[in-house]
Formats: C-alpha cells, sequence, structure tokens
C-alpha cells in the first residue's frame, strides 16, 4: 500500500518515542483486536536491541495500553502498567534471542482466565508506522490501513477462500498452519453475519474481525504512487500545479477522501503542533528521567530577542526546543516523521508564521509539501527509525522536509523545495542515533535544534538558485545506502557515540539496576 501523507507528518501521538511508544501502542491494539478477547496475562517478548530502551521510550506501557484499547495519542497509556496490575493482568518482560528478528518487533503472548491462548507479532518500521507479521506463528503481512477477518481452525483456508470469492476490490487472501485471512480497503460486506457463518462451520475454532487501527483510508489506485522526486515535479510541470496541490491529489487518490477532509486533517495536525509548543514554553516540562531541565525551550526563546546568530532561526530552535520537552515528558505531539524528530518541522513552520504573517492555510500547504517529499523516502524504502537508520533517519529527514516546506513558501518552482530537501539531507548524512542510557532526552532533544538551523539554511541557498551536484534522488539512495552500512553500535543501541561516554557509561549502569530490580520484582 502506497504511505499515507499524515504517516509523515503524524501520527499524533503521546511521547516520547514514534518507534517504540507509537509504533508499539498500535501493535497493542492491532493484537488486542485479534485476540477478541482481555487477558488475563500478557507476556511482551522484545528484540533483545530493546533490552535498554524500551523502559526509557515506554514500550512496554504502549504495548498494554494499545492491547487495553487506548490510541497512541491516549494520556492514559503513561499509566498502562498500573492500570494493568489494577485490573488484575500479570505482565511479564521477556526477548527474542539475538539476531532472528528486526530490531523493533515485538510479540504480545496474551492468555484469558478460561485459558485462551494467543501470540501476535509486530514490526515497529519507524515513524509509528507498523506491520503485524505473525499470528500464532504463523507469518503473515496485516497491513494496520486495511479490514481483516482472521480465522482459526483446519477449515480456515477453504472458508476463507471461499468468502473471498466475488469480492470487489478482490480483497487479499493468506495464511497457513491454521490461521488464514482475508484483508481488503473495505469492510467485508456483510461481515458479522459472515462471521457468524463461519463460526457454525465444522473446522473453524475461532474468527475475529479486525477493524484498520489507521483511519487514513485505503484504496487499491495507486494513480499517483510517487517513487522519485523527478516523477514528481514531472507531473506538477505536465499538470502545471503546485508541489502542495500534488500531495493532496495523492493523499485523494490513496485515501479515498475528499479534499475538505484531508486539508481539515492537516489543520488538526497544525494545531496539535502549535499546543505542544505553547505547552512546551509556557508551562512546566515533567521529563521521564530528567537528564535535561525541562526549561531549555524557554531559556532560548528568551536568548531570541537577543542572540548571537540573529533573525528567525532562534526563535523557531527555542519552539523546536519546547516541542521536545514537551515530548519527553510523555506529552501529545506530531511525529513529523518520528518523535525523536518531532520539534523541527513546527518549529520552522510556526516561527515563519509568527514572522511573515503567513495564514495558516499557507501553512498547511508547506506541510503538504514536507509530507510528499517524506512519501517518495518511504516509496524507496528510506527507513525513519533510529535503530534502523541512525538519527539521519530522524533528524535528518525531518530537517530535510522542513527545508523543503520553508522553500515552498518562498518559491512557487516545483525544483526548489525539492533542492532544498536534497542539500540538506547531504548535510546529515552519517548522524548516528546515540541516546545515552535510553530516553529520549540526550543528546535528542538539542539535536532538533541543529535540524532547524539546517533545514533554514537548506532552503536559503536552493532559494538563492543553488542546487545539489548530485541529483536529488541520487541523495535519498545515498541516505539508504548509509542507512544500510552504519554500524548496529550506532543505531540506538545506548551502546556507540555520546552513549560511550563515561558519565554517559555511569548512568545506563545505575537504570540498567534499577530495571533489573523492577524485573526480578515482576517475575517473583
Amino acid at each position: 500500500m502506497s504511505t499515507s501523507l499524515f504517516e509523515i507528518v503524524g501520527p499524533v501521538m503521546v511521547g516520547p518515542s514514534s518507534s517504540h511508544t507509537a509504533g508499539m501502542a498500535r501493535i497493542g491494539v492491532m493484537a488486542g483486536r485479534i485476540a477478541g478477547f482481555e487477558p488475563e496475562r500478557i507476556v511482551l517478548r522484545l528484540s533483545p536491541t530493546l533490552r535498554t530502551t524500551y523502559h526509557g521510550h515506554r514500550t512496554d506501557a504502549s504495548l498494554i495500553g494499545g492491547a487495553l484499547g487506548w490510541a497512541p495519542n491516549d494520556p492514559k497509556i503513561k499509566h498502562a502498567l498500573s492500570v494493568a496490575a489494577e485490573r488484575g493482568i500479570d505482565v511479564k518482560i521477556a526477548f527474542f534471542p539475538p539476531n532472528i528478528y528486526h530490531p523493533n518487533t515485538v510479540q504480545l503472548e496474551m492468555t484469558s482466565g478460561d485459558g485462551e491462548a494467543l501470540k501476535v507479532r509486530g514490526i515497529s518500521v519507524g515513524g509509528g508506522s507498523i506491520v503485524i507479521d505473525a499470528i500464532d506463528d504463523c507469518s503473515l503481512q496485516l497491513d494496520p490501513a486495511l479490514y481483516h477477518m482472521v480465522v482459526w481452525g483446519d477449515g480456515a483456508e477453504k472458508a476463507v477462500r471461499k468468502l473471498a470469492e466475488g469480492l470487489d476490490p478482490k480483497p487479499v487472501v493468506q495464511g497457513a498452519a491454521g490461521v488464514w485471512t482475508v484483508s481488503s480497503v473495505i469492510p467485508v460486506p456483510g461481515a458479522d453475519k459472515a462471521e457468524n457463518e463461519l463460526n457454525a462451520m465444522p473446522g473453524i475454532e475461532k474468527v475475529s474481525i479486525v477493524a484498520p487501527v489507521l483511519e487514513y483510508g485505503a484504496t487499491i489506485s495507486e494513480k499517483y504512487k510517487y517513487s522519485s522526486c523527478e516523477e514528481l515535479i514531472a507531473a506538477c510541470r505536465s499538470e502545471g500545479i503546485s508541489l502542495s496541490e500534488a500531495a493532496q491529489r495523492y493523499e485523494e487518490d490513496r485515501s479515498g477522501h475528499r479534499r475538505e477532509q484531508i486539508r481539515a486533517l492537516m489543520h488538526e495536525q497544525l494545531d496539535v503542533m502549535r499546543e505542544a509548543v505553547r505547552h512546551g514554553l509556557e508551562e512546566p516540562n515533567e521529563m521521564l528521567y530528567g537528564l535535561t531541565s525541562g526549561e531549555d525551550g524557554k531559556r532560548m526563546l528568551r536568548q531570541s530577542q537577543h542572540s548571537i546568530s540573529g533573525g528567525i532561526v532562534p526563535l523557531a530552535a527555542a519552539k523546536a526546543l519546547a516541542v521536545m520537552e514537551h515530548n519527553a515528558s510523555m506529552g501529545c505531539i506530531v511525529a513529523a516523521p518520528t518523535a525523536g524528530s518531532a520539534g523541527i518541522v513546527p518549529g520552522c513552520m510556526l516561527a515563519l508564521q509568527d514572522q511573515y504573517g503567513f495564514s495558516d492555510d499557507r501553512i498547511v500547504d508547506a506541510m503538504f509539501v514536507s509530507a510528499v517529499l517524506g512519501v517518495i523516502m518511504a516509496h524507496r524504502d528510506i527507513s525513519f527509525s533510529g535503530s534502523v537508520g541512525g538519527c539521519q533517519a530522524e533528524v535528518g529527514v525531518s530537517a530535510g522536509i522542513a527545508a523543503a516546506g520553508i522553500a515552498s513558501l518562498f518559491s512557487e518552482e516545483p525544483e526548489v523545495p525539492v533542492q532544498a530537501m536534497a542539500m540538506c539531507i547531504k548535510n546529515m548524512l552519517g548522524l548516528i542515533c546515540d541516546p545515552i542510557a535510553g530516553p529520549i532526552e540526550v543528546p535528542c532533544i538539542k539535536r532538533n535544534a541543529g535540524g532547524v538551523a539546517n533545514a533554514f539554511i537548506s532552503a536559503d541557498m536552493a532559494c538563492a538558485g543553488i542546487e545539489s551536484y548530485l541529483p536529488p534522488d541520487q541523495v535519498l539512495d545515498a541516505l539508504l545506502d548509509v542507512e544500510k552500512r552504519l554500524p548496529g553500535e550506532l543505531r540506538c543501541t545506548t551502546t556507540g557515540g555520546l552513549a560511550c561516554a563515561a558519565r554517559a557509561v555511569c548512568l545506563r549502569k545505575e537504570l540498567e539496576k534499577e530495571l533489573d530490580r523492577e524485573l526480578d520484582r515482576e517475575q517473583s
């Protein structure tokens, strides 16, 4: 399926991590819907690469909150573990063997009070996007944007294939070993009746109807599936439209939603961004670990009145820091495209609005430009996860799409924002992901300020007529190449870069001891 614009400028979520918080909550929601029962016991089996980060990123709370039915933007996620304990749900943590699965792989092993058991394995692929890749050890690929019917039993394959006959649009049928699914962009007609009929058939043990976790819509059309900057610019030239218009046509075609719905949703994203900036600058930020003060956004805002560098960049940096401090307090933010880089786009866009008086509609148009260039990256298999591609995949990508959005407000030429994105990405290739001891506080928060500065200078260069020597698509190819070559120690494992500095190592050991004590209490 094509990537939604709102998976680039989105999702709306509580912090601190899109991959390890929002994505995990979505996996939990899908697992809960597939199970169809309230569990009495849940074993969370995590990738070993999450061992040092899962607690600091609230992965455990997010998975449990999702399984309880809470969306990624629900503030109750912060208290999911205590709520589960109050409900009598026994939660255990375990880990997969090393070097088997994707680094953001998790599995929920759920058991009901009457002994019904279910295993759901999923991958948080970056920026909050997910895929369910196994049910009860049966390999599948369930898209969270689709409607699914899951059928268990020896007669499951025959029943599912019969159900899929004659359905339009044609659904996807997959499965093995007694677990089969039929997946569609629209609800299966008469799903409730079909569920009852299937349950009455011999060889059928259970049926679950699973609604989409993503609410951005989906169609089978890929009329505008842009996979290169060259293709996007050519479409704008041939049709005489702007990048923003091309983005909106893409989302209309991809989702089946009307233009007014799409614009209204982007306005909602802007409102959440604005509130995150306000909260970060005007209210206390209760940092999860207190590695930073939570006051740096406020400090930078004061400094912006008489800064050394002058101009708009210090103001934008103050807003970006404020969003990131709100994020690190488990506040509600818009991942753009990740929570670890959530300050850059709002920092840039809202500072531009303050300085130049752009209307919300103009800012929303710029956000569409940012989003469609992120979509191209997703379609070229670029990861937005720090644990897969380093911080270049988070702060680097966010700065790149922000640069494009900035440039689009000052140039009507479609090539200019694309060049701004390319030059910004070039400046940030190889940026490692090295949070100290696990929490998303150091260096993630301050790196967003650096991303803001890079975005503005790249936009200025593009608007001056400066171009990247390498075509933008080749720059994106280079980004993908560096993601693949980056050593594992420099991809959010808290073992390389700043994370191996003496002070960071001491802190990690302290937090690991505290976590071990907590795990011992849970296991006893």
